[in-house]
């Protein structure tokens, strides 16, 4: 097996792959709780893995960067002792959806800057990932729209589609063959039939989604600053500023770090998840709060999204298009990013109009 190819995997073989798997590692997957939603964790009983799923309410970021994350312990007596956190164990993520993968992605970016963070590469490289291609798009999907699935090119130690009596597996790593190497067996190299098989599955993917999010219009409007001051000021007050949004996407970053006295002689040092949309974000040592305004952290939110400045630094759209800002929205799904993009379309078209107006007038054709 070479990095490239595709094989046949029956599931009879995927079963007992991740049975080897869970004997040889943590395993990572989806299953059910009591109450029906589905949530991904560390896997008891490979027989708790489902597959009839869409994916997690929650970002799955959380593996990678979690919400708070201990980065050393301080001791003030004599020794002024400095002890970091241990090695993050191997761990195998199966069954992430393209969108939560590409998110993984762009976290890779971030963290490779001009300071490359040890402690977020300590647990990335500690992770081989199998993906899963989605068939199956919840109402809140639009990852068409931002090449964020349902399946993807790169960035996959494995992926998976499922072709209804088995899949078809990627192979993007030497991690994946790694994981292959598990079940000792000889793999059906994929065919034609089976790639052209695959490609009708992701059309239907593709016409299942019902959002649709234009960015390209977006783009533009945000990139020459044309965003409408009442439009931003109608923003403002519908957001609750509660930092939602920025929770559960997958590509939202930022952080807080705070240092705490556990003890008089004993402290730790930690980051957690910060969000640019509560008041305090860009409050300064001196007090002043350049957007203490909801409209700016709005403004700045998504500019950071899909201007073009971010756009060529990254190298895409600050968006996988998983949905779970629509889902989690409390402002009556106002300013999820697809509600955002469709205002601003709108508010463009509007001025379009305007403008048009005014030059027939001024040219004396207005009736």
């Amino acid at each position: 097996m070479t990095i490239g190819q595709k094989i046949i995997l029956s599931k009879d073989q995927l079963s007992q792959l991740l049975s080897k798997i869970h004997k040889d590692k943590k395993l990572i997957g989806p299953v059910r709780m009591p109450d029906g939603d589905v949530t991904f964790e560390t896997i008891k009983d490979v027989n708790d893995i489902i597959f009839d799923y869409v994916n997690d309410y929650e970002p799955l970021k959380r593996f990678w960067f979690p919400a708070k994350e201990k980065l050393l312990e301080f001791d003030l007596n004599n020794n002024k002792e400095i002890k970091t956190p241990p090695l993050q164990e191997p761990a195998v993520i199966f069954g992430i959806r393209s969108c939560d993968l590409q998110g993984l992605l762009h976290f890779d970016h971030f963290f490779s800057g001009a300071f490359k963070d040890n402690y977020y590469w300590d647990k990335r490289d500690a992770i081989t990932v199998i993906s899963m291609a989605c068939n199956t798009p919840m109402d809140t999907c639009f990852c068409i729209c931002c090449d964020g699935g349902p399946s993807l090119e790169k960035g996959f130690d494995l992926q998976l589609t499922d072709l209804g009596d088995n899949y078809l597996v990627d192979i993007g790593s030497q991690k994946g063959i790694d994981v292959l190497n598990l079940l000792s067996a000889t793999f059906q190299y994929a065919d034609e039939q089976e790639e052209q098989k695959r490609q009708q599955l992701m059309q239907a993917c593709d016409e299942k989604m019902v959002k649709t999010a234009y960015l390209a219009k977006a783009i533009i409007q945000i990139t020459n600053n044309r965003i409408n001051e009442d439009l931003l000021d109608e923003m403002g007050a519908e957001c609750f500023s509660c930092g939602g949004c920025t929770h559960v996407c997958p590509m939202c970053s930022c952080f807080d770090v705070n240092d705490v006295m556990c003890s008089e002689t004993h402290g730790e040092r930690f980051r957690c998840w910060d969000s640019c949309q509560y008041s305090g974000f860009t409050r300064e040592a001196s007090g002043h709060n350049p957007r203490n305004k909801a409209k700016d952290r709005i403004k700045r939110r998504f500019y950071h999204k899909l201007s073009y400045a971010y756009l060529k630094q990254d190298g895409h759209p600050g968006c996988v298009g998983c949905g779970r800002c629509i889902t989690v929205c409390q402002a009556l799904n106002l300013l999820d990013i697809t509600a955002f993009v469709k205002r601003l379309r709108r508010e463009g078209q509007t001025d379009k109009n305007q403008n048009t107006l005014v030059a027939t007038q001024v040219s004396g054709r207005e009736n």
